[in-house]
């Protein structure tokens, strides 16, 4: 009963929006996914999200409503445009559960003006409140500014100092770039001020940079060296490297150490003729999400097939001991049916080769 009344809520939802479609723009998407691995009181999921925009002149404002298996799950509404000079950016959430209520609110405003950036993040949640004021200007050709001023933070709704953080981004001695930072919070008045570079060349490898940042704290003064490797155009093929110990090393208790360079994947993606993409990749530290080490795909995009009207996407994927015939594990498959330019069908089926057939999807999607 529950899950009609979800569908219902659905095409209502759906039907109202649909009638003022001329002043409206916006997506609705669902999908209704089974599970047959899975008793069938929990085997049936469903996912719809529509998102409406409203515009008038330089303002726009959006809803977002979420709705799953369960019910109504999430509600947004933003609005965003321009008073006067300011920009405007504000976001008012609500948590849909049992019992429901007010999730946050954010709002920020940006003034742009003689080369000088003002911006105020408001952030209200329930009992507490942030305000951060950000002023960012060029001080000159080669030096560039920031100040961020942080207000509340804690509990209760005030706007006590909390913390300020001045940035500031020049050239040193022509050929550094230098990003410094100095912090104050309330709590314990300095507590850092740091000096940064990046794209430190080392002699005879230029594959390897260095990034550098120089901190000094009341007791202590440290610091760090994170080494960046970067192997250059790949032409064809897409070479995944991994240096042994490649992690920052922050002096003078540790020391940057590279013993080793180690090859963990190869890929490969190829455009066909008629708009069909071929793609392989193999991992071989199994990285491929969900633990496989090898993944095969096919896309074949709506100017291949049909007049623009069949869509699909294949992907195979491998995993190290699945018992299986060339230890192929898991097969994906996504197919799009464009009715129009604005609706289309959509699919898809997975199936596990160990476990068997896990889930199959079918839905909708909508654009005005």
């Amino acid at each position: 009963m529950k899950r009609a009344l979800v569908l219902s809520l659905i095409c209502v939802i759906g039907l109202t929006f649909g009638v003022f479609a001329q002043t409206l723009s916006g997506t609705w998407n669902t999908k209704v996914c089974i599970n047959p691995q899975t008793a069938w009181a929990n085997a049936l999921t469903l996912t719809s999200t529509l998102s409406v925009d409203y515009e008038i002149g330089d303002w726009t404002f959006g809803t977002v409503i979420a709705i799953d298996e369960a019910g109504w799950k999430d509600m947004d509404f933003t609005v965003d445009g321009m008073f006067g000079l300011i920009t405007v950016d504000s976001a008012l959430g609500f948590t849909v559960g049992t019992p429901p209520g007010f999730d946050s609110w954010v709002t920020t405003l940006t003034l742009n003006m003689a080369g000088v950036s003002f911006s105020g993040t408001f952030t209200l949640k329930t009992g507490a409140v942030d305000l951060d004021l950000t002023m960012t200007a060029g001080l000159g050709s080669a030096v560039e500014g920031e100040i961020v001023l942080g207000l509340g933070g804690g509990d209760g709704c005030d706007f006590d100092f909390q913390d300020v953080k001045i940035g500031l981004d020049f050239l040193f001695c022509e050929c550094a770039s230098i990003e410094s930072e100095i912090y104050f919070t309330c709590l314990n008045g300095f507590e850092y001020i740091k000096f940064c570079t990046s794209g430190i060349a080392v002699p005879t490898l230029p594959w390897l940079t260095l990034d550098a940042c120089l901190q000094f704290e009341t007791q202590t003064k440290t610091l760090t060296i994170t080494p960046k490797a970067n192997f250059g155009t790949i032409v064809c093929f897409d070479l995944f490297f991994s240096l042994d110990d490649d992690s920052a090393a922050t002096f003078p208790n540790d020391t940057v150490l590279l013993s080793s360079i180690e090859i963990v994947g190869i890929g490969i993606t190829c455009d066909l003729p008629g708009g069909v993409t071929f793609a392989g990749l193999s991992k071989f530290d199994g990285s491929i999400p969900g633990g496989y080490w090898e993944k095969y795909s096919i896309d074949v995009d709506a100017d291949a097939c049909c007049g623009g009207v069949f869509e699909f996407g294949l992907d195979a994927y491998f995993k190290d001991g699945a018992g299986t015939l060339f230890e192929l594990a898991l097969i994906e498959a996504d197919l799009m049916v464009n009715v129009t330019d604005k609706f289309a069908f959509t699919m898809d089926l997975d199936v596990d080769l160990v476990l068997g057939f896990t889930k199959w999807c079918l839905g909708f999607v909508v654009e005005w």
